[in-house]
């Protein structure tokens, strides 16, 4: 059980940060003008804070199935970012200052690099 949720765990930081990476492959690679993607890019913001708050909650599931308790490796460090970075996303949220918004997209990029370490290690 504890692996088909690490997958969907990979499944959801895929989802949360395709907008990011979307936009970005769009204005260097796509050039698409496309109403159909921009319609998707609305469509992946919109779901984007209730499935970072969901993947908060199935990484600590994950860790817990996967160990039988809560102890210090690789998930949790990469959890702990996890956190991290949601905290980052809602201060920009209620706050509304570019500081909190450029370190939130600094902390997803340390996530997505310490999911890969994870399940590399």
């Amino acid at each position: 059980m504890y692996r088909t949720l690490g997958i969907i765990n990979v499944l959801l930081v895929i989802t949360i940060t395709a907008p990011f990476w979307l936009r970005y492959l769009n204005r260097y690679v796509f050039h698409s003008d496309s109403p159909a993607f921009k319609k998707l890019i609305k469509i992946l913001r919109k779901i984007h804070k209730p499935l970072g708050v969901l993947l908060v909650l199935s990484a600590v599931a994950h860790g817990y199935l996967a160990l039988g308790t809560l102890r210090l490796h690789s998930g949790t460090i990469l959890w702990g970012m996890i956190l991290i970075t949601a905290a980052l996303g809602g201060a920009f949220y209620r706050k509304k200052k570019a500081v909190f918004f450029i370190w939130h997209k600094r902390a997803a990029l340390a996530v997505v690099l310490l999911v890969l370490a994870h399940i590399l290690l």
